[in-house]
C-alpha cells in the first residue's frame, strides 16, 4: 500500500475544505449586496412592507448554501480524518510485519 498517496489525498481534502470556506464567504457576500442593493430604495423587510420578496429569498438562499457548506466541510473533514487513520494502521502492520520477518530464524541463516 503507497501510504505517501492516502497523505496526499487527505491533505488534498483538507485544502478542499479551506477553499470550500473562501467560496461559501464570497457567495455571502455577494448574496448579501445583492440583497442590499434590491431594498435600496424600499422600506425593507418584508414585502408586505415595501421590500423586494427577491431579496428575502436571496437571504433564505444563502443560509441554505451556507448549511450545505458546512455539510461539506465536515464530510471533507471525516473522510480526510479516516485516511489519515488508514495511513497510520497500514504503516503500524507493515512496521509489525517486518519485524515478524525479521525474527523468523531459517536453518538458512
Amino acid at each position: 500500500m503507497d501510504t505517501q498517496r492516502l497523505d496526499e489525498a487527505a491533505n488534498a481534502l483538507v485544502e478542499l475544505r479551506g477553499d470550500t470556506e473562501n467560496v461559501d464567504n464570497g457567495a455571502d457576500d455577494d448574496c448579501l449586496s445583492a440583497s442590499r442593493g434590491l431594498n435600496k430604495h424600499s422600506a425593507g423587510g418584508m414585502a408586505e412592507a415595501g421590500s423586494w420578496a427577491t431579496a428575502g429569498s436571496l437571504v433564505t438562499m444563502d443560509v441554505r448554501w451556507g448549511s450545505q457548506v458546512i455539510n461539506l466541510k465536515n464530510l471533507l473533514q471525516e473522510i480526510s480524518d479516516k485516511l489519515h487513520t488508514t495511513t497510520g494502521h497500514y504503516t503500524s502492520t507493515e512496521q509489525e510485519e517486518q519485524a515478524r520477518q525479521h525474527s523468523i530464524s531459517t536453518p538458512f541463516g
